[in-house]
């Protein structure tokens, strides 16, 4: 820095009576009020807050830009006592006549009017602007990015590399947008940042979520008690994750909103405190063990560890060296939310307070412009009030502008202004009228009364005042389909419903509702569905040039046979081509062709489904003499599953060590490698692959599929498509590339597509739902409210891309599997219970019960169990073994009051079940257990005895936090039941 910079700095500092008298070269001069008082952020009295960030927001409306420099370079700012003020200007826009400054206000005091003095209009004077230092140590920050047009550290402790985030408009001037996959690295070798276990600090950040899960900000080490890292989480919240320490700390918003919000997490030595908007929403557990980040840290904006999976904006992050007070905290919110409390406009000069219209009348649709003049005015705020709210539209703006809406009858509603001044609260109001003009639509919804679900139907509204609307100025009517009672294969066009297939009969109900900007209008027709008893097998079409591959399996249709293609064009001279067939190397056909002038071949075999070899010779015959051209071998005929789901789907993930079994009647088709995506990936699949092994089926995938084929004398294909962790939103497909190797669906269809089994698929095993438990859902709320929607979506995909697919089956997942569930895993497994009330082609089984049991994973013997508890019922459905016993766990049909006192509870199965002393224990009326003191069951009903009269309304059996796995409600046939979660209570007794 040279002498007169140095000078300059200085002078900012230390003041003297000279540098005072240099103010008199500005042209242009205004004060702004700090209001701590009610009336404005409402700061308690005796609370003082030294050198804080005050944000000033410049409107066009309030301010000229063209009265100050190109850049603000002539802004300087004075306290009360005359004292310069450190102020940084984050933008300048003098285009869209807007601009944001920070300026470092040494004391804010609660409960008080205190002024700061803005000059502007000076060009002559130097940008003194990079000098004055706003976030420093001096406030204790240690690190602090604004997001803006540069990505930097303010305060200049870390080094800052983006790696692909976008400029968008921020909360506080600009802000970036993190698209997951990309953010922001800051370094790895950071010494400077709190360390130990008597640390203390602030992480904070304004964030606007698009997705449902993902890492704002992470700093640390990855070890235990080693880092600090704030995930956004669905239902929308924060969690904490300190790596098990006494840091962890989670909270959720107050209202669900899209809106930016502000997050602040504070430590201080073994307490942990978390902010949403200003207020204390989570607390942690001062007993855990403690926080102790080691040197040197790391840092990342939008993940950790260059793994981005943040979505959405982010803006304003800062990490302090001390735990900030509450006060400090939601000061901050105060002066930072668009809405802001705590400092007015430049005031005004004059006193006259008027607003330009008086009144208001104008037709819905319309928007109408409002002029205030507000001399002497510390703060103002605009307040609507309408259809009995109130809300403050507007602060510390001279201008503002009204939007009528769409209404659906006339309306009054009214505007207030309400003007701060040091000795009172002015208040205008505007009366305003909204007169009806733009019609509702008026929408009929045709549909047949019946439907065999399987012929496409549409169903279309019919807009009968369309051209009225259109007289009106409506260009747009938007619809929202929804389908309830049974699940369909369908799609969407605009104002068309076009219903494919139904997977289930019974009452079809279809919704739609319908809006031209204003109310929306419903409309409701239902259509019974009866199914066909069986549909057609659809045969899969061959390539021009599909030939089979070593190893390949064929899948048997309904006549118990495969279909083996042999299809191409001969390159050579030849009379006619030949194929033979062998059956345990024995021939039992010889198929034949003449070549034609394209000289292409197509070959169809039949192959009889067993524990056979097959293989095929390839040949061409040239004047008489015959010639082997290829062979291939090692073929056979079968039946093809899919296991899908997560982690105790795939079933390798355990500590136990077994051999990598494989079994000569079981294939599989090995997961793709981009490297070689032509690769033959026919293989004899191992239940977990160690050394490299094509495929793997998990462990009761190979056991399923070996009892099968001992059983039965038919080989076994199995594709296992699961993926650990993951929730039922990524198992979806994408519908403009459904084979996309970057999801989990597109994997699975790859690989079936490869194997040439698309219209061989008998069923899919499905066992997933652990990851839907908690809050990590992309859709804002537990995982439960969405699950049926996904599911019902995933399996019209299934439908589409495996045609002949005959049942799926679906298990109920463990209470609290894998320790995610926090209450709501009850409602998700009731969910998984009534999916079957959507399919005619689905079974559901109970994971209760079943030992040696698995808090997370199932040990080998557990997952065993989980393959002979699903056999018998495919050998029913596929095999016709005939059961004499039940063969699935017995599922509640209803509950209800058995008497006018409503002291007992009958509750009845859809099978024979045996009680145990001490199940009442499980069962909760209304979320309480302590009114029932005994039960018994007969035959199909079990029969709650309850202390005294009650007027529950909904039974829940088995909550996923106080249960036991050797106290289950079985059935006769030693399947625990299915657990249920609020199901209503009917009053028998009437």
């Amino acid at each position: 820095m040279n002498k007169i910079s140095l000078f300059l700095f200085l002078s900012l500092i230390f003041p003297t009576q000279d540098s005072f008298a240099q103010y008199k070269d500005w042209k242009y001069s205004g004060f702004f009020s700090l209001l701590t008082t009610p009336e404005g952020a409402n700061l308690p009295a005796g609370i003082k807050l030294n050198n804080f960030p005050l944000l000033i927001r410049l409107y066009g409306d309030g301010f000229d830009f063209s009265q100050a420099g190109k850049k603000g370079e002539d802004l300087r700012f004075k306290d009360e006592l005359e004292r310069p003020l450190a102020f940084k200007i984050e933008e300048w826009d003098p285009g869209n006549r807007q601009a944001t400054i920070w300026v470092q206000i040494p004391v804010i005091e609660g409960a008080s009017r205190q002024k700061i003095k803005m000059y502007w209009g000076n060009p002559k004077t130097l940008d003194l602007n990079e000098l004055r230092s706003v976030f420093d140590s001096n406030n204790h920050y240690l690190s602090v990015w604004h997001l803006g047009e540069q990505i930097r550290d303010e305060v200049g402790t870390l080094k800052s590399k983006d790696h692909g985030t976008k400029i968008i408009p921020g909360i506080i001037g600009k802000a970036r947008h993190f698209p997951g996959g990309k953010g922001v690295y800051c370094g790895d070798k950071i010494q400077s940042y709190p360390s130990g276990k008597e640390s203390t600090h602030t992480t904070q950040a304004w964030i606007r979520p698009e997705n449902s899960r993902g890492r704002i900000i992470s700093w640390g080490t990855e070890e235990a008690q080693g880092k600090v890292q704030m995930w956004y989480t669905s239902p929308p919240g924060i969690r904490m994750d300190c790596y098990f320490s006494d840091a962890d700390v989670r909270g959720f918003y107050p209202d669900k909103t899209s809106d930016w919000v502000h997050v602040v997490h504070t430590y201080n030595q073994g307490k942990s405190l978390l902010y949403i908007d200003g207020q204390l929403v989570g607390r942690g557990n001062p007993r855990a063990t403690r926080l102790n980040v080691k040197k040197p840290a790391r840092l990342w904006l939008g993940g950790w560890y260059n793994n981005y999976d943040y979505i959405g904006g982010i803006d304003e992050v800062r990490v302090s060296s001390v735990a900030r007070s509450p006060h400090w905290v939601r000061l901050e919110y105060e002066n930072q939310k668009p809405l802001q409390t705590l400092v007015g406009p430049l005031i005004q000069e004059g006193h006259e307070l008027s607003v330009d219209p008086k009144h208001l009348s104008l037709r819905e649709g319309e928007k109408a412009a409002f002029q205030l003049k507000a001399g002497g005015a510390e703060k103002i705020f605009w307040v609507l009030n309408r259809g009995q709210k109130e809300t403050i539209v507007s602060v510390d703006r001279f201008n503002y502008t009204f939007d009528a809406g769409r209404i659906r009858k006339d309306e009054k509603a009214s505007l207030e202004i309400r003007a701060i001044y040091p000795d009172e609260i002015k208040t205008l109001r505007v009366p305003i009228r909204i007169k009806e003009h733009v019609p509702e639509p008026e929408i009929k919804l045709s549909s047949p009364k019946f439907w065999d679900g399987r012929k496409t139907i549409e169903l279309k509204a019919e807009v009968s005042n369309l051209k009225t609307l259109e007289e009106s100025g409506v260009q747009r009517i938007s619809y929202k389909w929804e389908i309830e009672g049974l699940a369909t294969i369908h799609k969407v066009d605009t104002g068309t419903l076009i219903l494919s297939r139904s997977q289930n009969s019974g009452e079809l109900k279809v919704k739609l509702k319908s809006s031209n900007g204003g109310p929306e209008v419903s409309n409701e027709v239902s259509i019974e569905v009866k199914e066909p008893r069986s549909d057609p097998w659809m045969q899969r079409q061959p390539s021009l040039d599909e030939k089979p591959l070593e190893k390949q399996f064929y899948a048997r249709g309904e006549d118990n046979q495969g279909t083996l293609y042999y299809n191409g064009k001969f390159e050579g001279e030849a009379d006619s081509v030949f194929l033979k067939v062998f059956k345990d190397k024995k021939q039992v056909q010889r198929l034949e062709q003449k070549l034609g002038r394209d000289q292409r071949y197509a070959f169809t075999v039949k192959l009889e489904s067993g524990l056979f070899k097959y293989h095929v010779e390839f040949g061409s015959v040239f004047k008489g003499e015959e010639t082997l051209v290829s062979s291939v071998g090692d073929l056979m005929c079968g039946d093809a599953f899919i296991i899908e789901g997560q982690s105790n789907a795939l079933a390798t993930d355990t500590r136990e060590k077994s051999p990598p079994v494989t079994h000569p009647w079981i294939r599989s088709w090995g997961t793709p490698k981009r490297s070689n995506l032509k690769e033959n990936l026919w293989c004899h699949p191992v239940w977990k692959a160690r050394h490299g092994e094509k495929a793997e089926l998990g462990w009761w995938g190979m056991e399923l599929a070996k009892n099968l084929v001992e059983r039965h004398r038919v080989p076994i294909c199995i594709i296992n498509g699961a993926r650990g962790g993951t929730r039922i939103d990524q198992h979806q497909r994408d519908e403009k590339n459904p084979t996309n190797l970057d999801t989990i669906y597109g994997r699975l269809l790859w690989r079936v597509r490869q194997a040439k089994l698309t219209h061989g698929i008998k069923a899919i095993l499905w066992h997933q739902g652990e990851n839907d438990q908690g809050a990590a859902g992309p859709d804002g709320g537990y995982g439960w409210e969405t699950y049926q929607k996904y599911f019902v979506q995933m399996a019209s995909a299934w439908k589409r891309d495996f045609p002949n697919v005959k049942k799926y089956y679906v298990f109920q997942i463990w209470p609290n599997a894998c320790s995610m569930g926090n209450g709501n895993g009850d409602m998700l497994r009731e969910v998984q219970r009534t999916l079957p009330r959507l399919f005619s082609n689905m079974e559901i089984m109970s994971t209760l019960g079943i030992t040696p049991p698995g808090g997370c994973h199932f040990p080998l013997k557990g997952w065993a169990k989980i393959a002979t508890r699903i056999q018998p019922i495919i050998d029913r459905d596929f095999y016709q073994k005939h059961a004499v016993e039940k063969l699935t766990p017995p599922n509640v049909i209803q509950a209800g009051f058995l008497d006018s006192q409503k002291t007992e509870i009958k509750i009845r199965f859809d099978q024979v079940v045996k009680w145990k002393d001490g199940l009442e224990r499980h069962f909760y009326i209304d979320d309480e257990n302590n009114n029932i003191v005994r039960g018994e069951a007969l035959n199909n009903e079990v029969t709650l005895y309850l202390s005294q009269s009650s007027n529950a309304e909904k039974l829940t059996y088995l909550k996923e936090k106080f249960w036991n796995y050797k106290l289950l409600l079985r059935g006769e046939n030693g399947i625990a039941a299915l657990s249920f979660c609020n199901i209503p209570l009917y009053d028998y007794s009437n």
